[in-house]
Order: structure tokens, then sequence, then C-alpha cells
């Protein structure tokens, strides 16, 4: 059942929401869609970035709203089979409330399957076993310029055949760690640069990871207020795969 959730929002603070994502207009915005849960995750890609996550917490503080608001971040590793820049401290002095993480490249110009596939899978693992992430944001999400470096078909062929064990591997880690996988409506579904057949892909993808036992929630990835309320598409997909409540994530509020 849709449920409105959304963990994957954006803001102008870090110049990676445009201008319309103020924290005020995130909300109100979210009241006229009828959301019931939503974070609010801006990036966190190096360590000078820490700053503008106090204005962020301080917009979200000072809006009255019935909407349940979470404090969030999303992380990038600083580089291939580097760290997140951050870590219980930093999560305790800003007062993070969920923390949502992923990769962000290829790392590579290779056209070799096995070393993309390998790389992409090690930094979902990384994620999924991370104590301090809640959520693996946009798996097999790949940059534009990056996507356009190997024919759509290769993609495909790529996802189509990832091996049923490694499905089992990030199942089982999002299950025992309860770290959900993200099903992002912006980046992955409605994301032109995609096939239509990476995309139908995509959702088997997403059923063999239900089969598997994973845990699964939803983001809308906006960077602009006019991308707020497409969770519905996404939440509408988990309804379709009968993913079953037991396998959605929701964050809980930290005392």
């Amino acid at each position: 059942m849709r449920k409105g959730i959304d963990y994957h929002i954006h803001t102008f603070y870090q110049r990676c929401g445009n201008e319309t994502l103020t924290v005020e207009n995130i909300i109100r915005k979210a009241e006229s869609l009828y959301m019931s849960s939503i974070a609010i995750t801006d990036h966190l890609n190096s360590l000078d970035m820490l700053p503008n996550f106090r204005l962020i917490r301080r917009d979200i503080e000072a809006i009255d709203t019935s909407i349940e608001v979470f404090f969030g971040v999303e992380l990038n590793f600083m580089c291939c089979d580097g760290d997140f820049p951050y870590s219980e401290a930093i999560r305790d002095e800003y007062g993070f409330e969920v923390a949502i993480g992923g990769i962000h490249s290829t790392y590579t110009g290779s056209l070799d399957e096995a070393e993309v596939a390998d790389i992409q899978h090690r930094h979902h693992m990384r994620v999924l076993a991370d104590p301090l992430c809640d959520v693996l944001v946009h798996p097999w999400w790949i940059p534009d310029r990056e996507w356009k470096q190997r024919p759509a078909e290769w993609w495909e062929d790529l996802l189509e055949s990832f091996p049923d064990e490694r499905i089992a591997e990030l199942a089982g880690a999002s299950a025992a760690n309860r770290c959900a996988i993200e099903v992002n409506a912006a980046a992955v579904f409605y994301n032109t640069a995609y096939s239509r057949r990476f995309r139908d892909i995509y959702v088997q993808y997403l059923a063999r990871l239900r089969d598997a036992g994973a845990l699964f929630t939803t983001g809308s990835d906006a960077h602009d207020i006019g991308q707020l309320g497409a969770t519905e598409y996404v939440e509408g997909l988990l309804d379709g795969l009968a993913v079953p409540d037991a396998q959605r994530w929701q964050p809980v509020k930290r005392r």
C-alpha cells in the first residue's frame, strides 16, 4: 500500500537541488501531496560541505507540520574503495537521523563487464554492511556521461546477467543489517538516458532481490520541486511486485 514516503530529497543549500528546493517549499509541497514521511538528505561528498547542514536542520526545526520530517544526509565514497566523509561523531554532533549512501560512478572506463560489476557490487555491499548507513541509494545508477561510454545493450546485458549468488549476498546483507535498498524515481525510472529495456530489467532485478528477502524503501531524488511526488510511481511499483510490508523499511525518529 502506498504510504506517501520519500527518503531522498535535496535542497538548494549544497547546490545540488535548485533554488526551488528550500526546506519550507519541500515541506509545504509534501503537505499538498498528502505525503506522510520524508527525509531531507543533501549530499555530503567532503567534510567542507558539513556547515550547510546546520542551516538545513535549523530550517526543518523552524517549520510546524504534521508530516514526519527526518534530517538526513546522502553519502558518497570519496574515491574508489575509499571512505565516506562520515562518522559516528559527525552523526551525533550534527544530529543526523537518516544516512543514505552509495556509489556515484563506475570508477573505470573499462569495457570489461566483470570489472564494472565487481566495482559496483563491492561498493553496494560496503554500504549495506556499514552500521552508520540506513539506505543503499540508487543501485546501478550510472552518470549520463559514463552511461554513454558504452552501448545501452552493454548495460542491459550486464544487469540481466547479474549472478543469483550476488543477489543473495545483497539481500542477505540488507536483511541482516536492516539497511534498505532504495527504489529511486528520478535517477532510475524517470532517467531519460536509460533505455526502456534497461528499466524493465531493473524491475526484474528488484523482483529477484524481493525473493531473496531484501528490504526496500523509496526516494524521489528530487533536484527540483516538481520532482516531489515521483515516489508515487515507485511505491506503486513495489505494490505491483507484491513486496510485503515486512520488507518495506522506514526510519525511526531518534531521541
